[in-house]
C-alpha cells in the first residue's frame, strides 16, 4: 500500500517508528468523573479507519503536574494499544484545538522532523500496518496489546517530507469536499507511486463510491 517496506522500490530511507518519534507516552489509568474538567478520550474513540470519534466523551480531573503527561493536543498521533485482536492498533491523527486526556489503552505519539502525524497514522492504518499489528500483538486474557517499545520497532518507509506533504494537502482537500478531489488525484498522484498508493488508501476508507 505505501510501496514494499521490504524490496523499498522507490529507494526511500527505510527506518522503525522510532526512527521518527520524539515521545511515545502511555494515558492514565485514572477513572473518568461526573463533571470533569478535561474530555477523556478512550479506545472507543478511535474508529477502526483511523478517524477520531468524540460522540461518546467521558471526562476526567487531573492534579495539575499530571497534565502535561496525559493531555493531547492538535498534531499528536494516538495509538491504541490494547484491544480486541482484530481492532488492537487503531490509530488516529488529534485533529482538535481542545486539549484532551488519553486513557491508559491509547500511546500519544509526538513526531520529529522526518515524519508528519498523518502519514504515520495512514501508514498504521493500510492493509500493511494492520498485518503487521495482528502479526505482533500478544494475548493477554482475551485482549491483545502492544506496548510501546513494540509499536517503536515497527519497520517503515520513510519518504521525502515533500511527498508527505502533498499527501496531506490531499487529505486536507478531502476534508473539504468529497468529490472535487478526484480530478487532483487523476493529475497530480500518478506522478509519485508512493503518493498514489497513500492517496488510495485514504479514498478509500473516506470517499464514497
Amino acid at each position: 500500500m505505501f510501496g514494499d517496506p521490504v524490496t523499498n522500490p522507490m529507494g526511500w530511507e527505510h527506518g522503525t517508528i522510532r526512527d521518527i518519534v520524539t515521545e511515545v507516552k502511555y494515558g492514565t489509568s485514572k477513572p473518568s468523573v461526573d463533571g470533569g474538567s478535561y474530555p477523556y478520550l478512550r479506545m472507543n474513540n478511535i474508529t477502526f479507519g483511523g478517524q477520531l470519534d468524540i460522540t461518546d466523551m467521558k471526562y476526567i480531573d487531573l492534579p495539575n503536574n499530571e497534565i502535561e503527561k496525559y493531555i493531547v493536543r492538535k498534531g499528536d498521533v494516538l495509538f491504541n494499544r490494547t484491544n480486541s485482536k482484530e481492532l488492537v492498533g487503531k490509530t488516529c491523527v488529534f485533529n482538535l484545538d481542545e486539549p484532551m486526556v488519553i486513557a491508559g489503552y491509547i500511546i500519544r505519539i509526538r513526531l520529529n522532523d522526518k515524519a508528519i502525524p498523518i502519514y504515520l497514522s495512514t501508514v498504521l492504518n493500510s492493509d500493511y500496518g494492520k498485518l503487521t499489528l495482528n502479526l505482533m500483538c500478544k494475548k493477554i486474557i482475551g485482549m491483545a496489546n502492544i506496548n510501546a517499545q513494540e509499536l517503536q520497532d515497527i519497520a517503515i518507509l520513510i519518504p521525502p517530507k515533500d511527498l508527505q506533504n502533498a499527501f496531506a494537502a490531499f487529505v486536507h482537500q478531502v476534508d473539504k469536499s468529497k468529490f472535487s478531489d478526484r480530478k487532483w488525484v487523476e493529475t497530480f498522484a500518478p506522478s509519485h507511486t508512493l503518493l498514489s498508493d497513500l492517496i488510495g488508501k485514504h479514498q478509500k476508507i473516506h470517499l464514497p463510491e
